[in-house]
């Protein structure tokens, strides 16, 4: 495979991806492929849309807001601005042709932040933010997504962790904004 993008990765996180980017049997590649594919990042986030406009009759403009900046950071800023200042190579472009376990689509594209993990993680701080009693579900999910995206040979362990911090930034950012909002409108009824 031709690489477009350089190659910067550690031989401790190789070790880690090749210790995670193995054959775990038809139902582990079935569940990474479904956390890694793009209906259920869809999914996840439409029903957490969902569930912020259910909760609260009065509260939604800024629960939504909160979200929808959160994700919009997270993914256009993680895109547009954030993986073309980190380029690095994904495990399946950077490693020996054959040696990677890659059972899910991805492009020759910057590889760090993970924005599947960075989106995870953006939601599960915005959910646990409002419903701080299911924070252990939410961040079970993003940290499942982060493992699929390892599993499936299209990221390197920092790669998810520089998501996992990128989207917990993100999401900090927009609730922060949302509190404003809610505050602003507040102040003019």
């Amino acid at each position: 495979m031709h690489r477009v993008t350089p190659d910067h990765h550690l031989a401790v996180e190789e070790r880690l991806f090749r210790a995670l980017n193995v054959d775990g049997g038809r139902l582990a590649d079935a569940a990474a492929v479904a956390l890694s594919s793009p209906w259920f990042g869809a999914i996840a986030g439409l029903s957490l849309a969902a569930a912020l406009w259910w909760r609260s009759r009065d509260g939604r403009a800024p629960r939504l807001f909160a979200l929808a900046l959160a994700l919009a950071l997270s993914d256009g800023v993680g895109s547009q601005v954030v993986r073309p200042l980190l380029l690095r190579a994904r495990p399946v472009f950077a490693l020996p042709p054959g040696s990677v376990r890659f059972i899910a689509p991805a492009a020759d594209v910057g590889s760090v932040p993970s924005l599947h993990a960075s989106n995870f993680f953006a939601m599960a701080l915005v959910a646990s933010w409002f419903w701080p009693s299911l924070w252990p579900v939410f961040y079970l999910v993003a940290a499942a997504v982060g493992w699929s995206r390892m599993y499936v040979g299209v990221h390197w362990p920092l790669d998810v962790a520089a998501g996992a911090v990128w989207g917990s930034f993100c999401a900090a950012v927009a609730l922060g904004g949302a509190r404003a909002v809610a505050r602003r409108a507040g102040d003019r009824h």
